[in-house]
C-alpha cells in the first residue's frame, strides 16, 4: 500500500508541484497557530513534506524546518534543501530534537493499522511541551482511489479518520489535543492541533 502510493507520488510530482503551488487562508491560519505554540527560531519538521511548499513558509518565519517524505521524486521536484527521503513510520531524527511536528495530508495515506507507529514516532522526536498539527482526510474506512485529479491512473490509499478515533490514538501516544479545525474542499478535512504532554510524576492521579 505504501510503496504503491509512493510510486504513484513519484510519477505524478510534476503535475503535483504545478497544481499545489497556491495557499489558502486556512493553510495560513494553521500555520500561524502552530508557529505561535512553539519558541521563536524553533526546529519544525515537516513529516511528508513533499516538494516543500509549507517548508518554505516555516522557514521564511524564521523556524529551522527540516523536511522528510518518502516519495524521492516529490522531493526532487520542489528542488528543497534540508530534506531527506524517510518513513515517517521510522523517522531518522533523534529522540526529542523538534520542537513540533507538521504533517499536512500525509498521514492519510498510512494504513489504519500502521497510525499508531507514526504518531509515537512524532511523540519520540517531539520535545515534551512541543506541538503537533495534522491534516486529515475525515471519514470512515480505508482504500484505493485513483490519482486522476493530477491526470493519472495510478492509485493512492486513503485513511479516513474521525475526531474521537483520532483523539484517542493521540492520547495513546502521549499528545493532548487542543483544538479541532474542519474544512470541506474535494473531501472533508480534519485539522488536528496538538501538544506533547508532559509525563506524570510518580505517584500522582
Amino acid at each position: 500500500m505504501i510503496n504503491e502510493t509512493r510510486e504513484t507520488y513519484d510519477l505524478i510530482a510534476a503535475e503535483y508541484v504545478r497544481r499545489k503551488r497556491a495557499v489558502d487562508g486556512r493553510l495560513q491560519n494553521d500555520l500561524d497557530a502552530l508557529c505561535a505554540a512553539i519558541p521563536p527560531s524553533g526546529v519544525v519538521v515537516d513529516a511528508g513534506c513533499g516538494p516543500g511548499r509549507e517548508l518554505e513558509l516555516l522557514r521564511d518565519r524564521g523556524f529551522a524546518a527540516v523536511g522528510v517524505d518518502l516519495s524521492l521524486g516529490q522531493l526532487r521536484a520542489g528542488g528543497q534543501r534540508g530534506v531527506a527521503q524517510a518513513d515517517m513510520r521510522h523517522l531518522p531524527l533523534r529522540t526529542g530534537s523538534a520542537d513540533a511536528v507538521w504533517c499536512q495530508a500525509a498521514l492519510l495515506h498510512v494504513p489504519h493499522a500502521a497510525v499508531p507507529g507514526v504518531l509515537a514516532e512524532f511523540a519520540r522526536v517531539v520535545r515534551h511541551g512541543g506541538a503537533l498539527y495534522l491534516n486529515v482526510a475525515e471519514g470512515d474506512g480505508e482504500g484505493w482511489e485513483v490519482a486522476s485529479n493530477y491526470g493519472s491512473e495510478r492509485r493512492r490509499w486513503f485513511t479516513y479518520h474521525r475526531e474521537a478515533d483520532l483523539t484517542a490514538l493521540l492520547a495513546s501516544a502521549g499528545f493532548g489535543v487542543g483544538r479541532v479545525g474542519r474544512n470541506r474542499a474535494h473531501r472533508d478535512w480534519l485539522a488536528v492541533h496538538a501538544f506533547r504532554m508532559f509525563p506524570k510524576l510518580s505517584g500522582s492521579r
